[in-house]
């Protein structure tokens, strides 16, 4: 059985691009990339800003689905540009939105994201 799960203020992204911003299924929730957008839909400025903001709406997320930052357990982070220049940044945001025990995570620099000027995009696997 597959529990969508979509938070007030997301319902434009289920609608419109026919996406859950996550899905509750065999005791994971599997949670949609989110990008450093705001409930306006426009892009936060700059990368770390972009990040912090990807951060607080996978919380909002994981709120709506009863869970918390605690229960992540992986992470999978998308960087356009260099990665090495997002990494640091990148790293100090963890350190504000997660502790220890830290989820798994990966990076990956790609060379776009759907939303043009997206630095950006995270997406995580929680404990349902």
């Amino acid at each position: 059985m597959r529990d969508a799960i979509i938070p007030i203020g997301m319902e434009h992204f289920h609608t419109h691009y026919h996406f859950a911003p996550a899905v509750r299924a065999g005791g994971l929730l599997f949670l949609s990339g989110q990008l450093g957008i705001g409930s306006d839909l426009t892009l936060a400025d700059g990368i770390a800003a972009q990040i912090d903001l990807a951060l607080h709406n996978l919380g909002q997320v994981l709120e709506a689905a009863g869970r918390s930052y605690a229960d992540v357990v992986e992470i999978n982070s998308f960087h356009v540009g260099p990665l090495g220049e997002h990494m640091p940044l990148f790293v100090e945001a963890l350190a504000r939105f997660f502790t220890a025990p830290y989820p798994a995570w990966t990076s990956v620099e790609v060379a776009g994201l759907a939303l043009p000027g997206a630095q950006v995009e995270i997406k995580a696997t929680a404990l349902a």
